[in-house]
């Protein structure tokens, strides 16, 4: 069931001669002379890894945008501009220089952490050079020479032996870039589902595009905002899942939870500190996990074919990799900070997050089932209806956290009484208008139901992307 989320990646292209890369090297050094005496400054060069007579193909151009895009986005993170650039993706190869303010010891440290941060990285050969022509080495740095793409021998040992066959060479790459695509079309549909989420009114108590809800310190800007710093995590998620797949279930959580500690950190820069996707942090960071990891399983042909449900696939891996984890509530360590799940367990028994993931999304599930008697209405008013169903008989902690357990009473009486009505239900304008005196409701209380909120996202994403 993933296929619609394949790119086979053509490696048909134009055989290049000896001559023409000869030539090319020789313009490519040329113009590396010309910047450095022209500009006085550090030079960074790109190249690929592309073995045998084709340079330029369907698959390398994906390898040199993805370069190109990882090196803009390290600049910035740097706070530099390049001086000058000069992008050539050339038939003999893809070429791109950047004259660029920085000392080059500091850029090639940089670089080496860029190359050092994805499987695809590897098909990157980036070149520093100081301002007085001298070509930085990772050995300087104490770093070891790059290892071969097929082996994680040296590679260029293994390149002066062509231990490895251009077809052997060739195929590892391919599964790279497909990995690599397969990992970025998750991601962008998770940030489409939370974009969606928040732009979804009138919900009630929640940031939308109406109000604020019940909130002074955001909105949907800064959920926009924080919603578009997360998407490079959770492709960096599925990744992990398919890096991972060979390890046991039990010792994924503890794979994953550093990446999640440096999203979040990411989130509260882009948001100035404001806390509005933790919860999505948590929730999709196991599930684009789970995903890569039945991707790397090829479950695909294995089992979903078999009339398996992709939905219940993905939720049952999350279940295992977060089995035990309500018992961290139980142990917590009194010499650690109390959070406010910690602190809600012990005074409600309530599990919040935890007790959700370990159930492999039970609820989501739920209420995916529970809108399938309003198929027929349009996408958003089926959006309107499910969040109510989770507001109903979610034990939201986020809710609770403000209102304590008459605050959680008070949302799931509404929000069952308008589910009890099908008058309202099955009407667009009815519903908008009753969740609209729902949302009044919750801002005169100060309720808002974050975690619903953060499964509405999520079933969205089950819903209407992955499973589509």
């Amino acid at each position: 069931m993933f296929e619609q989320f394949y790119n086979d990646f053509s490696l048909d292209g134009e055989e290049v001669s000896l001559e023409q890369l000869l030539e090319a090297r020789e313009n490519r050094v040329q113009l590396q002379q010309q910047c450095l005496a022209q500009y006085g400054q550090t030079v960074l060069s790109l190249t690929l890894l592309a073995v045998g007579g084709v340079k330029k193909n369907a698959l390398l151009d994906y390898v040199f945008a993805s370069a190109l895009e990882n090196l803009t986005a390290c600049f910035s993170a740097l706070g530099v501009k390049p001086t000058a650039e000069f992008i050539r993706p050339l038939n003999t190869g893809h070429e791109a220089l950047f004259v660029l303010p920085i000392e080059a010891d500091k850029l090639k440290r940089a670089m080496i952490a860029l190359e050092e941060s994805s499987p695809l990285a590897r098909l990157w050969d980036i070149d520093v050079i100081q301002a007085d022509g001298r070509l930085l080495s990772r050995t300087e740095f104490n770093y070891p020479p790059r290892p071969c793409l097929v082996c994680q021998d040296e590679a260029k040992v293994c390149a002066r032996a062509r231990k490895h066959s251009f077809e052997a060479i060739w195929s590892e790459m391919k599964t790279r870039v497909q990995a690599d695509d397969f990992s970025q079309r998750i991601a962008t549909m998770v940030y489409q589902a939370l974009v969606d989420e928040a732009r979804l009114s009138p919900k009630p108590g929640l940031v939308d595009s109406i109000n604020n809800g019940s909130h002074q310190d955001m909105n949907l800007k800064t959920f926009e905002q924080s919603a578009l710093a997360l998407r490079p995590f959770f492709a960096q998620f599925v990744l992990k899942g398919i890096e991972t797949v060979n390890l046991p279930h039990s010792q994924i959580l503890a794979q994953i939870r550093p990446l999640g500690v440096i999203a979040e950190k990411a989130m509260r820069q882009a948001t100035n500190d404001v806390n509005t996707h933790k919860g999505a942090i948590f929730a999709f960071g196991l599930i684009c996990t789970a995903i890569g990891r039945l991707y790397a399983l090829d479950v695909i042909e294995n089992q979903l074919k078999q009339n398996h449900s992709l939905v219940n696939a993905i939720c049952e891996q999350v279940a295992q990799f977060t089995q035990g984890l309500t018992e961290e509530l139980k142990h917590y360590p009194d010499h650690q900070p109390l959070t406010a799940g910690v602190r809600l367990f012990r005074e409600y028994g309530l599990t919040g997050a935890r007790g959700e993931a370990e159930s492999g999304f039970l609820l989501v599930r739920q209420a995916l089932d529970f809108v399938e008697a309003y198929k027929n209405v349009e996408l958003q008013h089926q959006w309107l209806i499910i969040l109510l169903y989770l507001m109903a008989n979610n034990p939201d902690t986020n809710v609770v956290n403000r209102g304590k357990m008459e605050g959680l009473t008070f949302i799931q009486k509404e929000a069952s009484k308008r589910l009890e009505n099908s008058t309202i239900l099955q009407n667009k304008d009815s519903l908008i208008a009753s969740l609209a005196e729902f949302d009044q409701a919750c801002i005169a209380r100060n309720l808002s139901s974050g975690g619903s909120a953060d499964l509405l996202a999520l079933t969205i994403f089950l819903k209407c992307y992955l499973k589509s």
